[in-house]
């Protein structure tokens, strides 16, 4: 259950998502500065509201970068990477 320090957060609107990088990209969460960025596209439909974020906190939960990133929009999908060895 231990993030890798990074994740993915993908909204309806492309608006949101530029808010949120414009917002949090470079905050410092504990002892770690985030950086927020968009995911290189999968779909054309997502390309510019998927956003990848790296240098989460290890501790970080899954609510808390929802509870982070809602403030922005709304969020259709998020997910924190995890060690598959460690869980």
């Amino acid at each position: 259950g231990q993030s890798l320090g990074y994740g993915f957060v993908n909204y309806v609107d492309p608006k949101d998502a530029e808010k949120a990088i414009n917002t949090l990209n470079g905050l410092r969460l504990q002892t770690k500065t985030i950086k927020v960025s968009y995911a290189r596209p999968s779909s054309a439909s997502i390309r510019d509201a998927n956003l990848y974020v790296s240098g989460l906190p290890k501790t970080m939960t899954q609510k808390e970068l929802e509870q982070l990133f809602s403030q922005y929009g709304r969020i259709i999908t998020s997910r924190i990477l995890v060690d598959q060895v460690t869980g």
